[in-house]
């Protein structure tokens, strides 16, 4: 009899707690955001900038980090070479109103993303700038002959081009990037990117 009336008072505890456990599993966390929102939301304060909406700038670079995974390795001279080419970011030729920063946050955002691909790196070695490197060898190390330079055969620059064009309140960008070849100056393969914000 009271093991049955023990029975009786955990059946009705489990009842009791199970909605509970239920509702706490279900409702989204609580708190301040802290200001946060998604990146590829467009805000008040990109709606009333005359430059390039952020959200517009992150697409283009998930579109070119895209395309390049899936085009520079199906590049004849470089899926045949038998070492792997030198992948560098080239300089950036900004025409706009948006400050050259953004692009470039656009550009490190590709790098970024070409890092991660497999495919990528068993085709090109991807380096960081000369200059860069050599400051901090200089730091570090002090005096040094200088950062290694790679054959301008086997070398590719990945470089931006950005243009604007205004009437009235609308703005028309053309953002582009291509890769082009150090040794010969051809362009090998290019990515681009129309948008126009009223």
């Amino acid at each position: 009899m009271a093991r049955q009336g023990l029975r009786i008072i955990l059946l009705a505890l489990l009842a009791g707690i199970g909605p509970v456990l239920t509702a706490c599993a279900s409702d989204d966390p609580k708190g301040d955001a802290g200001g946060r929102i998604d990146i590829y939301r467009t805000s008040d304060m990109d709606r009333t900038s005359n430059r390039a909406h952020a959200p517009s700038l992150w697409e283009f670079s998930d579109l070119v980090a895209e395309a390049l995974v899936a085009d520079l390795t199906q590049i004849d001279r470089i899926v045949r070479k038998p070492t792997r080419a030198v992948l560098e970011m080239g300089d950036l030729d900004n025409r706009t109103n948006t400050p050259t920063a953004d692009f470039e946050a656009v550009q490190s955002r590709i790098r970024g993303k070409l890092l991660t691909s497999r495919l990528v790196r068993d085709h090109f070695m991807i380096v960081e700038d000369a200059a860069r490197v050599d400051r901090q060898a200089d730091r570090v190390v002090g005096e040094h002959q200088g950062t290694n330079l790679y054959d301008p055969e086997d070398t590719y620059l990945l470089m931006g081009n950005f243009y604007e064009s205004g009437r009235g309140n609308t703005r028309r960008y053309y953002f582009e990037f291509s890769l082009v070849h150090l040794a010969s100056r051809e362009i090998v393969d290019n990515w681009h990117y129309d948008l126009a914000q009223d």
